[in-house]
């Protein structure tokens, strides 16, 4: 039968989410707390307010929700000063990861992108059976001028998640700026920005205003970290008009439902639950940053809310470990880096577990 399925479709290395807590539980006769630091999500939870709006719609829960998300598309424009012609909703960004593969690339066409960066990217790229270019990193950053010197007449896209996952880094405004000016205008650059909001934003790049160039780029932003919607799905982005209606034509009807629009619209306005997050990701960042160092333990220093650290032996046997002591964690093998953790940045008690954990697993070792 798998001569029905199409080869690139069969070349795909599967995305592995990380494993939900529970289901955890039971493969491994757990009792108590459990610390999920795998996938990233806020150890805070969901934005109060969103959770507020969210219930009293549920009695709207039988009404198909509004497939252009309007409401929420005139919210993200007001706080990025962004007209909503030029905003797509999507059921998270890798749904529109997804899309963007299906409105623009053709097979045999070439994608860019860098080694070690969001696996979703790399998986579309495969599925529209593309001519994927992974370039090497440099000092665990996007090296964009290797990035340009692999850009041919056939290139069609270039992906820069930027801040980086899972790694962690991010490039500075003075590089897109220069990378902007050197790369082909009739390429299209996709800005995953999921991490926007954590980033150091002295230094973070401007990429919307390329939206207003109206050169050919897309920013990806999302609902899943900062604001703790993960679980409701929904992912935004910025693009030229003619990018935004090519990714709606591409769109299942009604993919993003009614509570995560408007838990969504909500949680933009929650000031006090943002600058929350933002305070115990940075303590907690330090915390780690510090006990790596006693540990000397190498570490990539983060612009979004998880930390890599190197452990220096098989990343999946310590993780392995970290299940069986009820704290999960992501091992970094499936991005080629086989020594490498990543650990998302939790409450400080998450935290102070996790550090534990460790060093009772190094003793071991």
């Amino acid at each position: 039968m798998k001569k029905l399925i199409r080869e690139s479709i069969l070349r795909i290395q599967q995305y592995e989410p990380g494993m939900p807590a529970e289901v955890l539980k039971g493969e491994l006769s757990l009792k108590g707390e459990f610390s999920k630091l795998a996938s990233n999500e806020n150890p805070l939870g969901p934005s109060p307010l969103a959770v507020e709006a969210i219930k009293k719609s549920l009695e709207d829960g039988n009404l198909y929700p509004d497939n252009s998300c309007i409401h929420l598309r005139d919210r993200i424009a007001q706080c990025l000063g962004v007209p909503a012609k030029n905003l797509g909703v999507g059921n998270g960004t890798t749904e529109l990861i997804f899309l963007i593969g299906v409105a623009f690339l053709n097979p045999g066409e070439t994608f860019i992108m860098s080694e070690s960066s969001f696996i979703m990217a790399k998986i579309v790229a495969q599925i529209m059976d593309c001519n994927l270019i992974e370039v090497p990193l440099k000092d665990y950053r996007h090296d964009l001028d290797a990035i340009l010197k692999m850009v041919s007449d056939d290139t069609k896209l270039v992906y820069l998640d930027n801040p980086m996952n899972p790694i962690g880094t991010m490039v500075t405004q003075p590089d897109v700026s220069r990378f902007m000016g050197e790369i082909p205008e009739d390429i299209i650059i996709v800005f995953d920005e999921a991490y926007f909001e954590y980033a150091n934003k002295e230094n973070f790049p401007d990429t919307l205003r390329f939206i207003q160039e109206r050169r050919n780029v897309i920013v990806l932003r999302t609902f899943s970290k900062m604001y703790g919607l993960a679980g409701f799905r929904v992912g935004y982005c910025a693009a030229p008009e003619d990018f935004i209606d090519a990714l709606n034509r591409a769109r299942p009807p009604f993919s993003v439902n009614h509570f995560a629009q408007v838990g969504a619209a909500e949680a933009l306005r929650d000031e006090a639950h943002i600058k929350k997050t933002q305070e115990i990701t940075e303590s907690g960042k330090r915390f780690l940053y510090e006990n790596f160092e006693s540990m000397s333990l190498f570490y990539i220093p983060s612009e979004t809310n998880f930390v890599t650290v190197d452990v220096k032996t098989d990343a999946q046997k310590i993780a392995d470990e970290f299940k069986k002591r009820s704290v999960i964690v992501r091992p970094l093998t499936m991005y080629g880096k086989p020594t490498f953790l990543r650990v998302t940045i939790g409450t400080p008690e998450q935290n102070k577990k996790f550090i534990e954990v460790l060093q009772q697993i190094q003793m071991n070792d």
